[in-house]
């Protein structure tokens, strides 16, 4: 029989995920961790098994957030809203004292496909609010742009822009959406 934890888990793995934001999963080493969340090596090991388990179910936390800025367009009734939402929750978020500036999803080279899965989540919510045959056809591309604007925004937060900076962006992002709307996406 082990011993029983003595460390609270879930505590432990908001500290990783935070780690792992500031610094990135290739740059966080197993000392960092284990110094960060006050634990020896085993006991990590035991809790969350390896550095790359851990990270991914940091990242799942992460996402499964009520801040994010994906679920914040998910909520959206017709283009301009979804993207309306992402891009507010991106500016709020984004520059936020809170936690490590930016996005951990948008900055992370090992995510590509959770960015993938967020910009097809997007791309759908776009098809279903899409007033006409053009609209549903650009919902690819429309969610690309919105999602290179995302990480565009983190890289600016990252840089220091603050909320004010990042939401005069979004206004721009939002405009050109809306001149394009006449235009077909390709």
């Amino acid at each position: 029989m082990g011993r029983p934890r003595t460390f609270d888990r879930d505590a432990a793995l908001d500290k990783a995920l935070r780690l792992f934001w500031e610094r990135g999963y290739e740059q966080t080493s197993i000392s960092d961790l284990t110094q960060e969340l006050g634990i020896g090596a085993p006991s990590l090991y035991a809790a969350f098994g390896d550095k790359r388990t851990l990270f991914e179910e940091a990242v799942a936390r992460y996402e499964a957030s009520p801040r994010s800025v994906t679920a914040a367009g998910l909520a959206g009734t017709s283009r301009r809203d979804v993207l309306r939402a992402m891009f507010e929750r991106a500016a709020q978020e984004y520059a936020s004292n809170e936690h490590p500036r930016g996005c951990l999803v948008n900055s992370a080279p090992e995510l590509a496909a959770n960015r993938a899965h967020n910009r097809m989540l997007t791309a759908n919510r776009l098809g279903q609010v899409a007033e006409d045959a053009e609209s549903r056809d650009a919902a690819e591309t429309v969610a690309a742009f919105a999602h290179v604007m995302l990480v565009g925004l983190s890289s600016y937060a990252r840089d220091g822009a603050d909320e004010q900076q990042l939401r005069r962006v979004a206004e721009l992002a939002l405009h050109a959406v809306e001149a394009g709307a006449g235009a077909k996406a390709g």
